[in-house]
């Protein structure tokens, strides 16, 4: 027994003394285990605040068949909460055995349901937290906001959500999680290190803008038998992007998705030679270095001088056109000839100063620099072609940041995205301003180019994206396709058209491009043009970017024959003052609208053709009327399109949450009731009965 003690003795002194370090470390590695604390992904939001991308926790709910008591118990739990039948999941936990299987993936779990499973669930349940993405738009503006996915260990993205993962991905942090030896029983975590939670963005998007142009790309696509298109939204003072629809579009997030071409926008990785568009630019350069002037003439016939390398669309001989002449008619004899008279050096930094052949800085990956080749590789007739948009090549979004200088006077922005960044509690860290990269011309000449603009919509090629209740500008562009540098293929276009609303003081630059519609559809004019009207409509029915347009900007004042004939004007959803003002300069006279307000009805109904001089009978809506002494009362919205509710809303004051497009068919508080804390939800269907 001596022996032996002295035996357990030593043993012990060689374990606690020699050996205390390494079995020190094996116990720790029993008994902890090093585990990482995810970090919460940053949300995205609209420029008004909705969500586009949002993190939430989802739980993996499995059962252990050999820790369950009472299964009909646990099958009873499990039904209420899953909300599931009970003879269905009885079986599932029948076929569980003595094993673990996972029930249900992806659950949103209360914090009231979580307590019942864990206090309830005879330790049977295991919860699995889960990091899950949701995109509560679906399919609007995918190819855009793209998607984020994190399966095991393997991380896949698109979109912005690579491209601003920098601001959104956030850092791990780590724990020690101490066991012991019942698997069932931890002592808890020790953190060793807190995650860092990514960052919430709110980006320049229109949610409604970017719904607009999508449902009327996918019509125009489809109408003109199109391969592909997009539309680009910009804000001309900004620089911000406020819609970019691409196609192929994406309707729905659910399924699967083979086509990678659903989450690229053509916006940005797409580029093309701009074709006639382009002649704004080169104009610009021709003005600015004083090469001609809006009174120089050039015979504009084909085939009569052997230098002009260009010819008119369908041969047509225009004899002799002057500058605003020439931009009408889109004549590429004019500027075949005007450009002899500039310099290379002149022109190609012209053009580079509105930043074409360079890469923009916006986030988003896969962009190209476009083409704009160095002087010293022009050919002889390569400033003739350039000067019509062939032998360059652009992206839209290039190409909608350049019109945007003529639209505010000659300012070139940088493409803004992000307007705010914001921590995981909602608070605002930092703004981003609007960046102003340069001045690329003086206000003159661009108030000139809008002019030019102008003219091709009230005479010329873009006579279709004219309106009587807005002016709008703009330059057509029909390109044939190039492949690769081996020439034109016969047949394929590309359709373009840069516009501008309202023309002499824009709110809105919208680019509109169709790739290789079908021949009866590849002039512009038969395929962008009526696209970017569908567009301006739209935008005018169910947002409130182009309400209440002062009149000055909203039509032409013309001098009016008293005999003439003329449409009236539509003053709905205006205030009296502007109302007045639009039909004083039609020629009309206004009846009852002695009080101050909005107009909700008008006699004649707008479009009625009527001698100039008769009286408009004006209804006026008087937010005083609505609003009782010390309370808000409900107003009556059924019946009103998307415009009309929030130009209502804006003046009285009210907040209204708008579910769809078209007309109000419900709403959530009835009219003439006391108005609470919460926004009032208005149900809106495609069409009134």
């Amino acid at each position: 027994m001596l022996v032996a003690g002295m035996v357990l003795a030593g043993r012990l002194v060689h374990i606690q003394v020699f050996k205390h370090e390494y079995y020190r470390a094996k116990a720790q590695k029993q008994w902890e285990r090093s585990i990482s604390i995810k970090a919460e992904r940053g949300n995205l939001y609209d420029n008004h605040g909705q969500p586009l991308a949002l993190s939430v926790t989802t739980w993996r709910i499995g059962v252990s068949g050999s820790l369950i008591t009472d299964a009909n118990a646990l099958a009873v739990l499990l039904a209420d909460v899953l909300e599931g039948d009970r003879a269905r999941i009885r079986k599932k936990i029948a076929r569980t055995g003595e094993s673990h299987k996972v029930l249900a993936s992806g659950v949103v779990l209360t914090s009231e349901q979580k307590s019942r499973l864990e206090a309830d669930g005879q330790l049977a349940i295991t919860l699995e937290p889960q990091h899950a993405r949701l995109y509560p738009t679906d399919g609007v503006g995918a190819s855009l906001i793209g998607f984020h996915k994190h399966d095991n260990e393997q991380t896949v993205a698109t979109g912005l959500e690579h491209s601003l993962d920098r601001y959104l991905a956030g850092r791990k942090g780590t724990a020690s999680e101490i066991r012991t030896a019942d698997p069932h029983k931890k002592m808890g975590c020790v953190e060793i290190e807190k995650a860092v939670h990514g960052q919430s963005l709110v980006l320049s998007l229109d949610t409604k803008l970017q719904t607009i142009c999508e449902e009327e790309l996918s019509r125009s696509v489809t109408e003109c038998g199109a391969t592909g298109g997009s539309v680009l939204i910009l804000d001309p003072g900004t620089g911000d992007i406020l819609a970019a629809a691409s196609w192929p579009l994406l309707k729905t997030r659910g399924g699967k998705h083979r086509d990678p071409s659903l989450w690229i926008n053509r916006n940005f990785t797409c580029q093309f030679e701009p074709g006639s568009v382009f002649k704004i630019f080169s104009t610009a350069s021709l003005l600015r270095n004083s090469a001609i002037d809006t009174a120089t003439v050039f015979n504009c016939d084909n085939g009569r001088n052997g230098k002009i390398f260009v010819r008119n669309d369908r041969n047509h001989d225009y004899g002799n056109l002057s500058l605003m002449q020439a931009f009408t008619k889109s004549s590429n004899v004019y500027w075949g000839q005007a450009v002899s008279n500039l310099r290379k050096s002149e022109l190609y930094r012209d053009l580079t100063n509105f930043g074409f052949g360079q890469a923009t800085s916006l986030p988003y990956d896969g962009q190209p620099a476009g083409i704009l080749h160095a002087v010293s590789s022009w050919s002889g007739r390569s400033m003739q072609t350039i000067a019509i948009g062939q032998e360059v090549a652009v992206t839209a979004l290039q190409l909608g940041l350049a019109v945007c200088s003529v639209a505010n006077g000659g300012i070139l922005y940088a493409p803004r995205l992000i307007k705010e960044i914001r921590d995981n509690k909602g608070q605002v860290i930092e703004k981003l301003e609007p960046v102003r990269l340069r001045r690329v011309m003086a206000p003159p000449l661009a108030a000139l180019l809008r002019e030019a603009m102008g003219r091709v919509v009230l005479e010329g090629t873009g006579q279709g994206a004219g309106m009587d209740w807005i002016t709008t500008g703009g330059k057509t562009g029909t390109a044939q396709k190039c492949v690769d540098g081996r020439g034109y293929t016969t047949g394929a276009y590309i359709a373009s058209f840069a516009g501008m609303v309202p023309l002499d003081n824009p709110r809105l630059v919208i680019l509109t491009v169709l790739d290789e519609p079908q021949y009866r559809y590849h002039y512009a004019a038969q395929s962008a043009v009526p696209l970017f009207a569908s567009i301006v409509k739209g935008i005018r029915r169910s947002t409130p970017w182009l309400t209440d347009v002062p009149g000055g900007r909203t039509t032409i004042i013309k001098p009016l024959d008293k005999l003439e004939i003329v449409s009236v004007p539509d003053v709905l959803h205006l205030s009296v003052t502007k109302a007045t003002q639009r039909l004083a300069a039609a020629g009309f006279q206004t009846a009852g609208a002695e009080k101050d307000g909005v107009i909700i009805q008008q006699i004649p109904a707008p479009g009625t053709k009527c001698q100039p001089g008769q009286k408009v009978a004006l209804a006026v809506a008087d937010p005083r009327g609505i609003r009782g002494a010390g309370s808000s009362l409900c107003p009556d919205f059924i019946g009103m399109s998307n415009r009309q509710v929030n130009s209502l809303a804006a003046r009285l004051g009210v907040q209204v949450i708008i579910q769809g497009v078209g007309y109000a068919v419900r709403q959530s508080q009835p009219p003439g009731r006391t108005i609470g804390g919460n926004p009032i939800t208005i149900k809106m269907e495609k069409s009134w009965r």
